[in-house]
């Protein structure tokens, strides 16, 4: 039965994708606006919703660029779907590393762009689309981060599963 309705959702997961760089809206969005259009996308994928704070926090930590007159544009909106598939699973700090090391040699759009290719074709259950603009390094690195989400969305999801037909139980006390 447990294998049977996480089999379901994970049917209905392929159905969830990414937007590519060009899918992000293409007029800047106030705060507000963006974390309704991250967390609308990000919905089924058992990831904390973002909030307005949340953004703040990250902006005053240098991870995202502050925005310009309240709104914010593509490259913040990208970054900010990477770090909320990737916060409960890598520090700030290591999020914030990882896309200044991806980004020395590509655009930010390039390794946004990749890194959705990868993700949506693991909800697919697909192979990755070859070839890769990156580094072989950076392919291999990108693969890890992507592996490392999708893996934590399904564990989340089974446990969740679990919990619903099989109560944990207590030891007796000696």
């Amino acid at each position: 039965m447990i294998k049977q309705e996480f089999h379901n959702w994970r049917t209905k997961l392929s159905k969830i994708q990414l937007d590519a760089w060009d899918e992000l809206p293409e007029m800047d969005l106030y705060v507000d606006q963006v974390v309704s259009f991250i967390n609308d996308h990000l919905a089924g994928l058992n990831v904390d919703p973002l909030t307005k704070s949340m953004v703040n926090n990250y902006v005053k930590k240098g991870a995202i660029m502050a925005p310009i007159k309240k709104k914010y544009s593509a490259p913040q909106i990208a970054a900010l779907f990477g770090i909320v598939l990737l916060k409960n699973i890598y520090s700030l700090d290591e999020i914030k590393k990882g896309i200044d090391q991806l980004t020395i040699n590509n655009y930010p759009k390039v390794v946004y762009n990749r890194f959705v290719e990868l993700f949506n074709a693991r909800l697919r259950n697909e192979d990755a689309p070859t070839p890769s603009p990156l580094t072989d390094t950076n392919e291999y690195m990108m693969h890890l981060v992507v592996d490392t989400a999708f893996q934590r969305i399904l564990t989340v999801q089974l446990l969740k599963e679990m919990q619903k037909k099989e109560t944990p139980v207590k030891p007796a006390k000696k």
